[in-house]
């Protein structure tokens, strides 16, 4: 008993391992899944067909949680920092998902994503302009160009004046 209490105590002390191990496991599962999609031939001559977005995700998701694992066993010693501590952390992003999720269809893509990636951002404590700016931007307008364009999906384009100003960026 004593070993395996040895063990725990140790995966305790690296339990960052866990989600992104975790997170590889069900991104290569997912992966599996996304080869296996049957894409109909019109379909990948119109647009790059509904396999493309979940193999690009999973693709990225185990590549940053490798990334996440390299950089756990490099580190020497568990740092605990106060944003971990706060649990009202979970609370803001959660809410702050909510009203997203809410919002979307009145507003439309476009005008909602950017201001929730900033906000969302900011609450999980990034605090460097460059971060925040360069991510919403980027990450923004890579969704507004991947999704109608390249995967012929539309987005929530809003209501009324949403609507209208959404039509002038794609």
């Amino acid at each position: 008993m004593g070993r395996a209490r040895q063990y725990l105590e140790k995966l305790g002390e690296r339990g960052e391992l866990l989600i992104p191990l975790s997170l590889i496991v069900a991104s290569g599962y997912l992966l599996y899944l996304a080869f296996g999609f049957r894409v109909a031939l019109v379909m990948k001559t119109q647009g790059a067909g509904p396999d493309l977005f979940p193999k690009i995700y999973t693709i990225v998701m185990i590549l940053l949680s490798l990334w996440l694992v390299v950089r756990e066993v490099r580190k020497p010693s568990l740092t605990i920092t106060e944003k971990t501590l706060n649990p009202q952390n979970l609370w803001i992003a959660i809410g702050l998902m909510v009203v997203y999720a809410l919002l979307l269809e009145i507003v439309g893509f476009v005008f909602i994503t950017p201001i929730w990636i900033a906000t969302f951002m900011l609450a999980i404590g990034v605090r460097r302009w460059t971060w925040l700016v360069g991510t919403t931007i980027i990450f923004s307008a890579f969704m507004i160009v991947v999704f109608p364009t390249i995967m012929l999906v539309p987005l929530p384009r809003g209501i009324g004046i949403f609507r209208e100003l959404s039509l002038l960026v794609y």
